[in-house]
């Protein structure tokens, strides 16, 4: 079961599920919430000569030397390129809700895919969402931060409330919660 367009706002209004900033009615549709790009944008550096291979693993997310993070308003997504974007908001889920991260077929109709993949934002997650975004097109995509919405969230019950202790953000593994930028602990430059 999705959550509706009612349900939704009703959360809203309750405090139940947070937006910061928050999200007006006119942003939440049928069953999902339009969501804003954010000003921090993230890309993998050039490797150098002598790095083979990468792991993924929570050293990826610590090591400065790999990525570059700017702050600004606009970001030209060059056909064949990734870019980490997030999204403007801070996102509460509350311990009775899942949510489901989708990009807008408006985006995937000139070949940018918005979310690659793990589209699950866990109960309890408290942050900006990453996005991972590809362009899958022939021109480039000049990004607006602020101004497009290249994601909607969908907001499932979960079939009982998560315990306080095992929602996300309590495990040591659970590395994106609170998260303002696309890559944990990276400062943008300006």
């Amino acid at each position: 079961m999705v959550l509706s367009r009612a349900d939704i706002l009703s959360r809203i209004e309750t405090g139940n599920l947070r937006f910061e900033p928050t999200v007006g009615p006119e942003r939440v549709a049928q069953v999902t919430v339009d969501l804003l790009l954010g000003r921090k944008f993230t890309v993998f550096k050039e490797p150098p000569k002598y790095l083979p291979a990468i792991c993924v693993d929570h050293s990826l997310w610590a090591s400065a030397d790999l990525w570059d993070t700017v702050e600004q308003d606009t970001f030209r997504l060059l056909p064949g390129h990734i870019v980490l974007a997030h999204t403007l908001e801070k996102v509460f889920i509350p311990p009775d809700l899942v949510g489901m991260v989708e990009g807008r077929s408006s985006w995937a109709r000139v070949g940018v895919s918005i979310h690659v993949t793990a589209p699950k934002i866990d109960p309890g997650f408290a942050a900006t969402i990453t996005l991972e975004m590809v362009n899958f097109g022939r021109v480039p995509v000049e990004l607006r931060a602020g101004i497009d919405m290249p994601a909607q969230l969908m907001l499932l019950p979960v079939s009982s409330p998560i315990a306080e202790k095992d929602l996300y953000g309590k495990g040591a593994s659970d590395h994106f919660q609170g998260q303002d930028s696309p890559i944990p602990g990276q400062q943008p430059k300006k």
